[in-house]
């Protein structure tokens, strides 16, 4: 979705707002550590439930009641749960936008794209090369993967209107992780064996980087996600292969402009952006919970604090799903933000 105009002067005013108060923007405003409970239940059975995504109303997730791994999904709207794909091989790591889903699917012994429109129930091919797919994205009629046919992975793409595959990037290297909002995709990049963050705008067919780490420095960006003009990511610092500070970044396209989130103490991954808010798993505290965001105003809060175990949490709106382990049992939940 878009964000708000003026929001990327609004993330420069509030970073020097907070640094001139003396206090960094990622100091919470609700540092009770008490623990809450979620607003409602997306799914809960016996069966492994995992990778929940949202768009608007509707909720998808992997599911195992089957005994392998299926695509369900929920409608807030109705409260109503129905199958997306339940064949006998395969289906993971679904991702929703308005009425199309995409998903990883093992039907061709190697992993493909396959999709799935809400609206007309249809579920349709989006890549079956010999090769292996992985982690598929999609926004508006866009669908974007990391592909292995070329001998490495690289990025391709997609386009639901016209039916048409195409080459994103094929560069000498690995790309992987990539990401998409509107007509900009960005994805991590080790070509000409320097890591870095590098991005592709779909209207002018033309790529750039965004971000070049230095090789020789020990620090990564990992675990993007995208929304409008921001982009965030976990920012690694590593000492050999241990990981010693695990931060939440964003990066303004329109000011070229990296940022801080979160940078407390404690272990922070997985973030996720919808318009202003950003969300992520934070480890403060001695337990897991999610924490957000709010670019607009610099404000950090607690979304869920307990004492259970929750992953991959993903956010559309106002609305906060994840998955997590409660009683013997892991459950989709899910959360409605509100501020005053």
């Amino acid at each position: 979705m878009n964000r708000r105009t003026g929001a990327a002067f609004a993330i420069l005013l509030t970073i020097a707002l907070l640094a001139a108060a003396g206090c960094s923007p990622s100091t919470p405003t609700d540092g009770s550590g008490e623990q809450t409970s979620p607003d409602f239940t997306v799914c809960t059975h016996e069966a492994y439930v995992s990778d929940p995504d949202i768009s608007g109303d509707t909720v998808v997730w992997t599911d195992e009641r089957n005994g392998n791994q299926d695509i369900y999904g929920y409608d807030l709207d109705t409260g109503t749960e129905f199958p997306v794909i339940t064949d006998s091989t395969d289906q993971s790591h679904p991702d929703v936008a308005g009425d199309i889903v995409v998903w990883m699917d093992s039907a061709n012994e190697s992993y493909d794209i396959y999709g799935y429109n809400l609206s007309s129930r249809a579920q349709f091919p989006i890549c079956t090369d010999a090769a292996t797919q992985w982690y598929p994205q999609v926004s508006g009629n866009t669908v974007v993967w990391t592909d292995e046919r070329n001998g490495d992975s690289d990025i391709y793409g997609y386009d639901l209107s016209t039916d048409t595959e195409f080459p994103i990037c094929t560069a000498a290297g690995e790309q992987n992780q990539p990401v998409i909002s509107g007509d900009i995709v960005a994805w991590r990049d080790m070509r000409n064996h320097q890591p870095g963050i590098y991005g592709y705008d779909l209207s002018s067919g033309t790529g750039f980087p965004i971000i070049l780490e230095d090789a020789d420095e020990e620090d990564l960006r990992w675990h993007l996600d995208m929304d409008g003009d921001v982009i965030v990511w976990e920012y690694l610092i590593m000492d050999g292969e241990y990981v010693t500070v695990r931060d939440i970044y964003g990066y303004d396209l329109t000011t070229d402009t990296e940022f801080p989130i979160c940078t407390n103490e404690s272990d922070k991954y997985l973030p996720t952006v919808s318009g202003d808010i950003v969300i992520w798993l934070d480890e403060r505290g001695g337990s897991i919970g999610i924490y957000g965001y709010d670019l607009s105003s610099g404000r950090e809060f607690p979304v869920y604090t307990s004492q259970h175990i929750p992953r991959t949490p993903a956010i559309s709106g106002d609305v906060v799903v994840w998955q997590d382990y409660l009683s013997g049992a892991w459950v989709i939940y899910g959360d409605r933000l509100s501020f005053e």
